[in-house]
């Protein structure tokens, strides 16, 4: 029996991976990659009190080394002195990094809300041609522990421990009692759960608009049925510091950029006025930012809608000077997602359903 509950996740964050392995049992945990040995980052002191294990590497490493042992040693008594384990025991996988030419495909999911078989059969459009998976939020829920695992085991369906992923919170992942939690299981900078990131021939930006609402809307706290502003939300002071995070960051200039958000900071509503409608001042920084730093595509979710916001389009509720594709549907307990073929000029995307139908497609030429 393994040691593992289902393959690992090996995130995107930065110019590192991030490989989430979830375990069956307490123990000693590392990475061979090649002739290095890889632990989780403890301040010196290696974890075993846990099931969920975190190890970060150099993307060129592991792109170098196609491969990667676990090696896991059960614990049999932690203790003060002389802690006794288990003979290790060893699983390893192969992994494909993206190729270094010709195109790159992609497969972006979202809002999939626990249609996990439904979300599986859409993105296996590519079939074994897929090199990275995008997770862009809302896949399930956060009440327990069942429930991350629950979203990993939906990763490790699609991508077996095989493939990068891209991975970024949703509003639902906001809520719930073990909410707080979710930087334990997921990839994030610290605490902070948005990021830029540098993956082979692009590079780009992962944004986090938090919650849907304001603050101090009931839905997040009351006392004796009163709402309570910053019930379980300080929203509003994440995305202030998220803001200084923009400015402050400078990306590439010789290769596509991409931004990732689950809500489009530039259409929270279809209905402008509604109690989705927040953070314009805000987010109208943002699009500057990311004018400035040249983006060339953006991909959100929240919607349950495939929408494609042009630049000026008179539909987005705010501004911005590059196209959006707000990819993810959600119809009938059915999910569909976008499939992308991406080179340095443009990218092909095709929306998806489960019976591998192209729902939409076209085409989108980067600006560079």
């Amino acid at each position: 029996m393994s040691f593992l509950d289902c393959s690992p996740s090996v995130f995107v964050i930065g110019d590192e991976y991030e490989i989430l392995l979830n375990l069956t049992d307490h123990g000693l945990v590392s990475l061979r990659v090649g002739d290095a040995v890889y632990y989780e980052e403890n301040s010196g002191a290696l974890p075993t009190e846990r099931t969920v294990a975190r190890i970060r590497l150099p993307q060129s490493a592991l792109d170098a080394a196609k491969s990667y042992e676990i090696v896991f040693c059960k614990a049999i008594e932690r203790k003060a002195y002389f802690s006794e384990f288990e003979d290790p025991e060893t699983e390893t996988f192969p992994f494909a990094p993206l190729p270094t030419e010709g195109p790159v495909n992609i497969y972006f999911t979202a809002d999939v809300h626990y249609c996990f078989e439904s979300a599986v059969r859409a993105a296996s459009y590519f079939g074994d041609d897929l090199h990275l998976l995008i997770a862009g939020g809302d896949l399930g829920e956060v009440e327990t522990e069942e429930n991350y695992l629950e979203v990993c085991r939906f990763l490790a369906s699609i991508t077996h421990g095989r493939l990068p992923i891209l991975f970024f919170r949703g509003n639902h992942d906001t809520r719930g009692r073990l909410a707080e939690r979710f930087t334990d299981y997921f990839p994030a900078d610290g605490k902070r759960t948005y990021f830029s990131f540098d993956l082979g021939r692009f590079a780009g930006v992962v944004l986090d608009c938090g919650e849907d609402k304001p603050d101090a809307h009931r839905e997040y706290g009351k006392y004796n049925g009163a709402a309570v502003y910053n019930g379980t939300n300080i929203f509003e002071i994440f995305r202030r510091r998220e803001t200084e995070f923009l400015k402050s960051l400078t990306l590439p200039t010789d290769k596509p950029l991409l931004a990732f958000s689950h809500i489009c900071p530039f259409m929270t509503t279809r209905t402008p006025g509604d109690v989705f409608d927040i953070e314009r001042e805000l987010y109208t920084e943002w699009g500057r930012e990311l004018e400035r730093l040249g983006i060339d595509v953006m991909l959100t979710g929240h919607l349950h809608e495939f929408i494609l916001l042009e630049p000026n389009n008179g539909r987005s509720i705010l501004p911005h000077t590059f196209p959006i594709l707000v990819g993810a549907e959600l119809k009938n307990k059915k999910s569909l997602g976008t499939a992308i073929t991406l080179t340095e000029n443009g990218m092909t995307y095709r929306l998806t359903d489960e019976e591998l139908t192209v729902v939409r497609e076209g085409y989108l030429p980067f600006g560079k």
